[in-house]
Protein backbone atom coordinates (compact mmCIF):
# COMPACT_ATOMS: atom_id res chain seq x y z
CA UNK A 1 0.00 0.00 0.00
CA UNK A 2 2.85 2.40 0.79
CA UNK A 3 4.39 1.73 -2.62
CA UNK A 4 1.15 2.62 -4.35
CA UNK A 5 0.83 5.81 -2.36
CA UNK A 6 4.43 6.75 -3.12
CA UNK A 7 3.93 6.20 -6.87
CA UNK A 8 0.70 8.22 -6.85
CA UNK A 9 2.43 11.05 -5.00
CA UNK A 10 5.39 10.93 -7.42
CA UNK A 11 3.06 11.19 -10.42
CA UNK A 12 1.01 13.95 -8.70
CA UNK A 13 -2.11 11.80 -8.93
CA UNK A 14 -4.89 11.61 -6.40
CA UNK A 15 -7.74 9.22 -5.88
CA UNK A 16 -10.81 10.99 -7.17
CA UNK A 17 -13.50 11.24 -4.56
CA UNK A 18 -17.00 12.52 -4.69
CA UNK A 19 -17.18 15.90 -2.96
CA UNK A 20 -20.23 17.33 -1.25
CA UNK A 21 -22.05 20.37 -2.60
CA UNK A 22 -20.28 23.59 -1.63
CA UNK A 23 -23.54 25.30 -0.67
CA UNK A 24 -24.42 22.48 1.74
CA UNK A 25 -20.93 22.63 3.26
CA UNK A 26 -21.12 26.43 3.55
CA UNK A 27 -24.45 26.19 5.38
CA UNK A 28 -23.05 23.61 7.78
CA UNK A 29 -19.92 25.69 8.48
CA UNK A 30 -21.96 28.89 8.95
CA UNK A 31 -24.21 27.09 11.43
CA UNK A 32 -21.23 25.77 13.39
CA UNK A 33 -19.42 29.11 13.36
CA UNK A 34 -22.48 30.88 14.75
CA UNK A 35 -22.93 28.27 17.50
CA UNK A 36 -20.06 26.63 19.31
CA UNK A 37 -17.39 26.54 16.63
CA UNK A 38 -16.63 30.24 16.44
CA UNK A 39 -13.25 29.78 18.12
CA UNK A 40 -12.24 26.64 16.28
CA UNK A 41 -9.86 26.41 13.36
CA UNK A 42 -9.87 24.76 9.95
CA UNK A 43 -8.75 21.31 11.12
CA UNK A 44 -11.50 21.09 13.72
CA UNK A 45 -14.11 22.30 11.24
CA UNK A 46 -12.88 19.80 8.61
CA UNK A 47 -13.23 17.00 11.16
CA UNK A 48 -16.76 18.17 12.06
CA UNK A 49 -17.69 18.16 8.36
CA UNK A 50 -16.37 14.61 7.95
CA UNK A 51 -18.25 13.47 11.07
CA UNK A 52 -21.40 15.01 9.63
CA UNK A 53 -20.92 13.00 6.41
CA UNK A 54 -19.67 15.84 4.20
CA UNK A 55 -16.74 14.96 1.96
CA UNK A 56 -14.43 17.85 1.11
CA UNK A 57 -10.81 18.95 1.15
CA UNK A 58 -9.17 20.98 3.86
CA UNK A 59 -8.51 23.72 1.30
CA UNK A 60 -12.25 24.10 0.73
CA UNK A 61 -12.81 24.40 4.47
CA UNK A 62 -10.09 27.04 4.70
CA UNK A 63 -11.60 29.14 1.91
CA UNK A 64 -15.10 28.89 3.36
CA UNK A 65 -13.85 29.75 6.85
CA UNK A 66 -12.13 32.86 5.44
CA UNK A 67 -15.37 33.92 3.80
CA UNK A 68 -17.68 33.11 6.71
CA UNK A 69 -15.55 34.00 9.75
CA UNK A 70 -12.80 36.50 8.86
CA UNK A 71 -12.84 38.03 12.35
CA UNK A 72 -12.35 34.63 13.99
CA UNK A 73 -9.44 33.82 11.69
CA UNK A 74 -7.84 37.17 12.50
CA UNK A 75 -8.21 36.51 16.24
CA UNK A 76 -6.70 33.04 15.90
CA UNK A 77 -3.77 34.43 13.90
CA UNK A 78 -3.14 37.00 16.63
CA UNK A 79 -3.64 34.22 19.21
CA UNK A 80 -6.31 36.25 21.00
CA UNK A 81 -9.39 34.16 21.42
CA UNK A 82 -12.73 35.41 22.65
CA UNK A 83 -13.71 34.19 26.06
CA UNK A 84 -16.80 32.06 26.04
CA UNK A 85 -19.83 33.31 27.89
CA UNK A 86 -21.29 31.08 30.58
CA UNK A 87 -24.90 31.53 31.61
CA UNK A 88 -26.13 29.67 34.66
CA UNK A 89 -29.87 29.61 35.24
CA UNK A 90 -29.55 30.08 38.97
CA UNK A 91 -27.99 28.63 42.11
CA UNK A 92 -28.02 24.84 42.34
CA UNK A 93 -29.13 24.47 38.71
CA UNK A 94 -25.93 22.76 37.55
CA UNK A 95 -23.06 21.22 39.50
CA UNK A 96 -19.67 20.58 37.88
CA UNK A 97 -17.95 17.48 39.27
CA UNK A 98 -14.25 16.95 38.60
CA UNK A 99 -11.44 14.65 39.75
CA UNK A 100 -7.71 15.32 39.74
CA UNK A 101 -5.25 12.44 39.56
CA UNK A 102 -2.01 14.43 39.43
CA UNK A 103 -1.13 13.43 42.99
CA UNK A 104 -2.21 9.81 42.58
CA UNK A 105 1.41 8.62 42.65
CA UNK A 106 1.51 9.90 46.25
CA UNK A 107 -1.78 8.22 47.12
CA UNK A 108 -3.90 11.37 46.96
CA UNK A 109 -6.86 11.95 44.64
CA UNK A 110 -8.75 15.23 44.77
CA UNK A 111 -12.48 15.36 44.02
CA UNK A 112 -14.44 18.57 43.79
CA UNK A 113 -17.85 19.89 42.87
CA UNK A 114 -18.65 23.51 42.04
CA UNK A 115 -21.99 25.25 41.60
CA UNK A 116 -22.03 26.58 38.04
CA UNK A 117 -23.91 29.78 38.84
CA UNK A 118 -22.33 31.04 42.05
CA UNK A 119 -18.94 29.28 41.59
CA UNK A 120 -19.31 28.10 45.19
CA UNK A 121 -17.35 24.98 46.12
CA UNK A 122 -19.87 22.34 47.13
CA UNK A 123 -17.27 19.78 48.12
CA UNK A 124 -13.53 19.41 47.96
CA UNK A 125 -12.31 16.05 49.25
CA UNK A 126 -9.06 14.12 49.16
CA UNK A 127 -9.12 10.33 49.16
CA UNK A 128 -7.06 7.42 47.83
CA UNK A 129 -9.41 6.77 44.89
CA UNK A 130 -10.95 9.13 42.34
CA UNK A 131 -12.45 6.70 39.86
CA UNK A 132 -14.51 4.66 42.32
CA UNK A 133 -18.17 5.57 41.67
CA UNK A 134 -19.16 4.64 45.22
CA UNK A 135 -16.86 7.32 46.61
CA UNK A 136 -18.14 10.02 44.24
CA UNK A 137 -21.76 8.98 44.87
CA UNK A 138 -21.10 9.22 48.60
CA UNK A 139 -19.81 12.78 48.20
CA UNK A 140 -22.86 13.62 46.08
CA UNK A 141 -25.38 12.17 48.54
CA UNK A 142 -23.65 13.97 51.41
CA UNK A 143 -23.81 17.30 49.53
CA UNK A 144 -27.49 16.80 48.67
CA UNK A 145 -28.22 16.07 52.33
CA UNK A 146 -26.31 19.14 53.54
CA UNK A 147 -27.87 21.50 50.95
CA UNK A 148 -31.39 20.04 51.32
CA UNK A 149 -31.77 19.52 47.58
CA UNK A 150 -30.10 18.42 44.40
CA UNK A 151 -29.24 20.27 41.18
CA UNK A 152 -31.25 20.22 37.99
CA UNK A 153 -28.20 19.05 36.00
CA UNK A 154 -24.84 17.44 36.70
CA UNK A 155 -21.86 17.89 34.42
CA UNK A 156 -18.67 15.89 34.51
Amino acid sequence: MRTLKRILRYLCLRIRRFHSEVLEVAQFIAENVSNSGNQQGNRWMHLRCLQHGLILSTDTVGILMQLLDPAGIQLRLMRRLRRRQYFGQGPDYIWHVDSYDELKQYGLCINRCIDGFSKQVIWLNVYIASSNPKVIAGYYVEAVRMRHGCPGLNER
